[in-house]
């Protein structure tokens, strides 16, 4: 048999016997690639092989590596959000593990202990740690260890199609949702059903909470004036016009405990802003005191931030409170100083970088006059 022959066989094998790994596999399109240096890699709503790779691997090899792949998308690895600059041989490194110790065993797949890795961690723990032990194939020199090479490179290319797609989540979310309902696991065992549960629990929609405090910020800008027409009343009523600009400050806390991978995450969800009617944002690096102030009026890929001190609210409180040209302030922290005192009743969101430090922080920002907060997931998160 060829191998499109051999997968079409598990495929029909899954069919009858493994209703949830069938009906996720059916979410993508399978698709041959004989140019990559990986066996099988999935990403962008499609799962690829290399039929050069595998013409010599026995049907049940075939039907274990398409199913790491279909594991892969299960745990939503080749659909999350995507580090900055991310290692790539170590993102497929870290789904091996995980799959490994949380799903099943695979004689193909590395675990943590060949890593020296301590078991139990989640995919983004492995991830974090693992970007300092798999060298970065991109770059690697050309001189070195062939085989080392060629092993990386693969790794890399495993990970080349993720990024972040929430619409193909949701879809494998209702596939496992609807195995959940009728009991139609297959033969999934305990400890994957938990671990593919795990996956789904969806945490704070920092989104939905960004979009509502942005639409607060925005609305502000909005006056009533007989100038412009009351489109359903006509001008016995006061039509509304926005105002020309509106001013968010955000404040980021730049101290020594914040990781820069999440500055960097957190500055790209931010430039969002820019899409939806924010003209300028003006940046506060602060960590016991204000170290920089910047003022951004596009999206901006590198920002050069200074600091790394303690950390101290009172002053970007004090700064925000004493500049009324500001609608919002956003504040970008771990949660780890003093309450700060707030005299004035404006508009504040507080995103913590982590759910842990969420939970640490949420009864005082509670307490605090015009005080939310979110958490973003990030990579110390699982």
């Amino acid at each position: 048999m060829s191998v499109k022959e051999q997968i079409g066989s598990v495929v029909d094998k899954w069919f009858l016997y493994e209703p949830l790994i069938f009906n996720v596999y059916c979410t993508h399109k399978l698709e041959h690639n004989s140019d990559m240096s990986c066996s099988f890699r999935t990403g962008r709503r499609r799962i690829e092989y290399n039929p050069e790779l595998l013409k010599d691997k026995s049907t049940e090899e075939i039907e274990q590596g398409l199913k790491n792949e279909v594991t892969r998308i299960l745990l939503k690895h080749p659909y999350q959000r995507m580090p900055q600059n991310p290692n790539r041989s170590a993102l497929t490194t870290a789904s091996d593990v995980t799959i490994n110790e949380h799903c099943y065993p695979d004689k193909n797949l590395k675990d943590a202990a060949y890593y020296n890795l301590e078991n139990g961690l989640s995919y983004e723990e492995y991830y974090r740690k693992l970007r300092y032990i798999c060298p970065d194939f991109n770059a690697m020199q050309e001189n070195g260890d062939g085989k080392i090479q060629l092993e990386y490179k693969a790794a890399a290319e495993a990970s080349e199609l993720w990024d972040e797609d929430e619409e193909m989540a949701d879809k494998v979310n209702l596939q496992i949702q609807k195995a959940q309902k009728t009991n139609q696991w297959g033969s999934v065992s305990g400890n994957f059903q938990e671990t593919i549960m795990a996956s789904i629990k969806i945490p704070m929609d920092y989104r939905r909470i960004l979009s509502q405090f942005r639409a607060s910020i925005i609305s502000q800008r909005r006056k009533l004036t007989r100038m412009k027409t009351n489109r359903r009343y006509g001008f016995e009523f006061m039509g509304s016009q926005f105002e020309p600009k509106t001013h968010l400050l955000v404040a980021v806390d730049v101290s020594g405990s914040i990781d820069s991978d999440d500055l960097m995450h957190f500055f790209s969800i931010i430039n969002r802003f820019f899409s939806y009617g924010v003209e300028v944002i003006n940046v506060l690096a602060f960590d016991t005191e204000i170290k920089q102030e910047f003022e951004l009026k596009k999206a901006s890929k590198k920002i050069r931030i200074t600091g790394r001190g303690g950390t101290d609210f009172q002053c970007v409180v004090d700064y925000y409170e004493a500049h009324p040209e500001f609608q919002g302030m956003i504040i970008f922290t771990d949660g780890y100083a003093n309450v700060p005192k707030i005299t004035k009743a404006k508009q504040m969101l507080w995103i913590l970088t982590s759910k842990q430090e969420y939970d640490n922080a949420i009864q005082w920002i509670r307490d605090l006059r015009f005080g939310k907060a979110t958490w973003i997931p990030s990579l110390k998160s699982s």
